[in-house]
């Protein structure tokens, strides 16, 4: 106890509440912002400076302090001019003269450091320019057949250097036609259940512990991570990556299967006309694919809505459970 109130006299704040009453000018009082010492404190120290517009105790700090503190700002922001936090003063950094050799070294490596970033974006976007051309070109022998495809690159290579990349562009594009969650709204506009009136306050609001209506379910399969329902209005880089990594694929691999389905399910309009076969092809896998997705989301929302909580009694737990590691049983509200 004779400690903690001995320690709590020499602190810093119970040191200027006692010159404040001895009647010393605060002005005259030196305290650091940073680690709180004064010179009573330590009255060897002889670093102090006040590098800004603040008056009183807060001008001062020692200088091993504010370099510590400078070091801290440059390291996250090195370009950015360091100010004071209290009244936006730009510290005035006096730093040694290079002699030319050091200062031509300083030069190159901030124009080397600001270069390289340009370099690699160049880079990065010839790279995805050329595999876009790549898989533009392939698709188009697999479409076109190779003798008719490669005339078309010889004829106008030019033309076909701004088309090729525009192919996975637009079956990336087309990823974001939701049309199956058009047709989800539509089947759950009907027969939807709300909250009872008794349940709702004068607002119109739902009282706690009401029942959760079937707007609730919606919002919270718009708002579950990597669900298909977020990529209707964001981007791959949105998604989680197993998801965006699907999207991608399914959308890069659609030619090959419009034409593996185009041969397969209309063979006869294939051997007439081969683009009007492949496009049924396209077509009937995008009906599928859509229709599944549906038919899933449609399935977890119900088996989401109709779930229920039982009480855990022995007989519940002999019931619901299983002795193993695989969780609870899958049942259904009977």
């Amino acid at each position: 106890m004779h400690r903690r109130i001995r320690s709590s006299a020499q602190s810093p704040l119970a040191n200027r509440r006692r010159r404040l009453r001895s009647g010393v000018d605060p002005e005259d009082e030196r305290m650091c912002w940073i680690c709180l010492t004064g010179d009573e404190e330590q009255p060897a120290r002889r670093d102090w400076v006040h590098p800004c517009r603040c008056r009183g105790t807060n001008k001062w700090v020692h200088e091993a302090c504010l370099s510590r503190w400078v070091d801290e700002k440059q390291i996250l922001a090195p370009d950015v001019p360091v100010t004071c936090t209290q009244c936006r003063t730009e510290y005035i950094i006096v730093m040694p003269s290079l002699w030319r050799f050091d200062a031509l070294l300083e030069r190159l490596d901030k124009s080397y450091g600001r270069l390289c970033p340009s370099v690699l974006m160049g880079i990065l976007a010839a790279t995805v320019y050329f595999s876009a051309v790549t898989y533009g070109a392939l698709t188009l022998l697999e479409l076109a057949g190779y003798e008719t495809g490669m005339r078309l690159l010889q004829e106008d290579p030019t033309l076909l250097m701004i088309l090729l990349p525009s192919v996975p562009t637009a079956l990336l594009l087309g990823r974001m036609v939701r049309w199956d969650d058009t047709l989800i709204r539509w089947l759950r506009r009907h027969n939807r259940l709300g909250v009872p009136a008794d349940q709702l306050d004068a607002a119109g609001e739902p009282l706690p512990g009401a029942p959760l209506d079937d707007e609730y379910f919606d919002e919270v399969e718009h708002d579950l991570p990597g669900s298909d329902v977020q990529l209707a209005g964001g981007t791959l880089a949105s998604e989680h990556l197993g998801r965006a990594s699907s999207s991608f694929c399914i959308a890069l691999s659609l030619p090959t299967l419009a034409v593996i389905l185009g041969q397969s399910l209309f063979g006869g309009v294939y051997e007439e006309s081969k683009l009007l076969g492949i496009l049924l092809g396209g077509v009937t896998f995008a009906a599928a694919k859509g229709l599944a997705s549906v038919y899933l989301r449609q399935a977890q929302y119900q088996r989401k809505r109709q779930r229920f909580v039982v009480n855990y009694t022995p007989e519940n737990i002999s019931r619901f459970t299983r002795h193993t590691n695989r969780g609870p049983n899958p049942v259904q509200r009977q």
